[in-house]
């Protein structure tokens, strides 16, 4: 399951990144790390809003797809 297909206010784990390049650098210079906690704040027309490493990430549902849980 990725990201972009969770529920809101659930915790979840990151397992693995996809992504290659740029966005999987992204991706780990936002926090997003296999064992870190997620927790998805909120939705907003398909993107999210989330919790990691105690900061609030903005996140559009096309790289939210690239986060495994």
């Amino acid at each position: 399951m990725v990201l972009a297909e969770v529920k809101k206010n659930g915790l979840y784990h990151v397992k693995q990144l996809h992504g290659i390049g740029d966005v999987h650098r992204h991706l780990e210079d936002l926090g997003f790390l296999p064992g870190e906690t997620v927790r998805v704040i909120s939705r907003i027309g398909g993107n999210l809003v989330v919790n990691v490493k105690g900061s609030r990430v903005a996140l559009s549902s096309e790289l939210a797809k690239n986060i495994v849980i």
